[in-house]
């Protein structure tokens, strides 16, 4: 291994830190100010936001940046637990004065308000400060490949992301179910041959202990990447130091950001699952494993979408890769990125 985890474990464990509800909301930092409007769900070891929009609330009442009945103006709100000038609703645009919902507290300097109009029960909604990378943080871009495959599929993906102006330095690769494990630079480009097999999974367990980084953003070599990419990808919201962001609000095919002490806090788990089936691999991709073990998750929103989160969108089948086997493109919008998925489970293993 390149690195070794003496070295690793130096690294900041933003694991441990807690997050604690606080009462009241700073209304002067939030007034006038862009924040990301979202979606806040308890997940089992911490919680997942799912953005909508990007808002500003204006001192005058009005919303701007952002369009839905529900938020058509917001009001200072006085019957809660909290003074007056520490909370706020959002109005209905039509009736101007009905709450769709109250805001009474902050998390991590995110105000968290509750969704109160039937039919729903109470839920969580959160502002984000829209505050976006600054470009200092080191993003790396791995590749998921096996040993059968790689070397057919890969070069066409690498020529992609370089010519989305990502340095060979930054594209890595690792290429599972191998004889042995080994480090090679093929092409100026980082290749990590592992014994361990666990489909895209050996990917993320390996990123962390061969290289270092801030952020890894998982891609498979069956992947196709189209212009604008990369300034996606690299335009998250960092208010805070996440440990996920999924390309999709349930994580599919595991793509998307993941921070290094993220990865490196589940290596035990994902050392455990060397050889697991094809089966059980896409069984811990649906059931949201990855997102599961997070503490701070955000989804990915797509910038064309006044930074919503998005759908995969399914489009045509036929022979990608002119292998006899037919799949289907699965489109991440929210990315400007592309996978071609197996249509029958019998070819499952197959290119």
């Amino acid at each position: 291994m390149i690195e070794n985890l003496s070295t690793t474990q130096q690294k900041t464990d933003i694991q441990s830190t807690e997050l604690i509800i606080q009462p009241g909301v700073d209304m002067d930092a939030l007034i006038g100010t862009p924040h990301l409007f979202a979606r806040y769900c308890d997940t089992r070891e911490g919680f997942t936001i799912m953005p909508i929009g990007v808002m500003t609330m204006q001192p005058d009442g009005r919303v701007t940046g952002y369009s839905n009945p529900n938020e058509g103006y917001w009001k200072p709100y006085a019957y809660g637990s909290v003074d007056a000038d520490e909370a706020f609703v959002f109005v209905g645009a039509d009736n101007k004065f009905i709450p769709s919902s109250t805001w009474q507290q902050t998390l991590g300097g995110m105000p968290i308000g509750y969704y109160c109009s039937e039919p729903e029960l109470p839920q969580k909604l959160c502002l984000i400060p829209h505050t976006q990378t600054t470009g200092t943080e080191e993003i790396v871009y791995v590749i998921a490949s096996c040993f059968s495959f790689y070397k057919k599929i890969v070069p066409k993906l690498i020529k992609e992301l370089l010519a989305e102006g990502i340095s060979h330095e930054r594209i890595k690769v690792v290429v599972n179910g191998c004889n042995e494990d080994n480090d090679e630079t093929i092409d100026g480009v980082s290749y990590a041959f592992s014994k361990h097999n666990a489909w895209e999974l050996t990917a993320l367990y390996e990123a962390p202990l061969r290289w270092q980084f801030d952020y890894a953003m998982l891609i498979h070599d069956t992947n196709e990447v189209y212009p604008g990419f990369r300034r996606k990808v690299e335009s998250f919201n960092r208010h805070m130091q996440w440990d996920h962001l999924p390309a999709t609000p349930f994580g599919r095919c595991l793509l998307g950001l993941y921070s290094f002490d993220f990865l490196l806090s589940t290596n035990k788990w994902l050392r455990k699952i060397d050889g697991i089936s094809k089966n059980d691999a896409i069984i811990t991709e649906v059931a949201g494993e990855l997102l599961h073990r997070a503490k701070k998750v955000l989804i990915m929103g797509d910038p064309e979408s006044n930074g919503g989160a998005r759908q995969t969108e399914w489009r045509e089948r036929g022979d990608f890769f002119n292998s006899g086997t037919q799949r289907v493109r699965r489109v991440f919008p929210t990315l400007n990125l592309h996978k071609f998925t197996h249509v029958d489970w019998s070819d499952g293993l197959s290119l």
